[in-house]
């Protein structure tokens, strides 16, 4: 795709009202006018090729040219992404069942692939079981993903043919969330990101994020979610935070207090991917998704473009340096070899 085509896809798919809540944020916290960032914005879009978002997650308002350079942006991660993964092997981390299959000592839970399995295959394994999800092979931050209560099920042929139909033919034995995190929000199984590089036949852990939700919602979600980053020790580094950057010290729904909060198997979990990406060496930059069970860490799932604006929002560790940055401190001179 050429430049200016991309340019127009992105203003054209903007969020006109989340971008304006955006502004309004920045200029509450820098006093600066709604017309001047509306200019910046555009400004940097233009020669940086930044959305608003990452003005925003960057703090573009406030630090400097040098600092802007160790930030991401969407061109600049198309380029990264497409000389460290190669496509013939991304199979492995974008199709569930096929990940599933893959990584299958990693998930600690059953699963029934309906690409393989018929009717009778189906009811066989809802047997003893409480509850259970279906999710489509391909599906993206959340969607495509429904819970279902196997005591509400009327008819099971029913329900296979609404699963193919729907195409959720990946149906997985329910994720028992562990109490450290239940007290949190005890709702929806939280979704913990690590990000790993691998580099000279070893891989490195780059940054990690974990997502929760404020509300009652079953399924952890892109929206209304909280963020924090933890240590090998289980603690929270740095802040709590929502898309806005708002700081938290409590979860809004359960009053848990944060600086309470310790993470049972946080380093076994880094050591989990570290371990699986020894697999998949031809894909050099993962993002996994982690749940913490009360069977230790279990493996959802990977990314070969996972999503990046989080792991760089300057309030999560007040940090004014980018992902970029902690790229780069990896592949060493190696990023001489990627045109951004």
């Amino acid at each position: 795709m050429g430049v200016s085509r991309w340019l127009l896809r992105k203003i054209k798919g903007r969020n006109k009202e989340r971008m304006n809540k955006h502004i309004e944020v920045i200029h509450q916290n820098s006093g600066r006018s709604k017309a001047y960032i509306k200019f910046d914005i555009i400004r940097n879009f233009l020669v940086r090729g930044s959305g608003y978002t990452d003005y925003f997650r960057g703090n573009y308002i406030e630090i400097s040219k040098a600092e802007k350079d160790t930030f991401v942006t969407a061109k600049k991660f198309y380029k990264i992404l497409a000389y460290l993964n190669d496509d013939r092997y991304i199979v492995l981390l974008n199709d569930k069942l096929v990940f599933n299959r893959f990584f299958n000592e990693y998930l600690k839970r059953d699963y029934l692939n309906l690409r393989e399995c018929g009717r009778e295959d189906l009811k066989s394994f809802l047997s003893g079981k409480e509850v259970v999800f279906a999710k489509e092979p391909n599906g993206e931050g959340g969607h495509g993903i429904s819970k279902i209560v196997v005591a509400d099920i009327n008819n099971t042929d029913s329900l296979y043919d609404e699963l193919i139909k729907k195409n959720q033919l990946l149906v997985e034995e329910a994720i028992i969330q562990s109490d450290d995190l239940n007290e949190i929000n005890p709702n929806c199984v939280c979704s913990f990101r690590i990000i790993t590089i691998y580099k000279d036949g070893k891989a490195h852990l780059v940054n990690n994020a974990l997502r929760i939700n404020q509300d009652e919602s079953t399924v952890i979600g892109c929206t209304n979610d909280l963020y924090l980053a933890l240590g090998a020790d289980g603690r929270i580094y740095g802040n709590v935070i929502d898309d806005y950057g708002k700081v938290y010290d409590s979860h809004p729904l359960t009053g848990k207090k944060f600086s309470e909060v310790k993470i049972n198997g946080v380093k076994e979990a880094f050591d989990m991917c570290l371990e699986a990406h020894k697999r998949i060496p031809q894909v050099r930059y993962i993002g996994w998704d982690i749940a913490f069970s009360t069977k230790g860490p279990v493996m959802v799932e990977g990314n070969e473009y996972p999503g990046f604006g989080l792991v760089q929002h300057y309030k999560l560790k007040d940090k004014r340096t980018g992902h970029l940055k902690e790229i780069s401190d990896i592949l060493g001179d190696e990023m001489k070899n990627i045109k951004l």
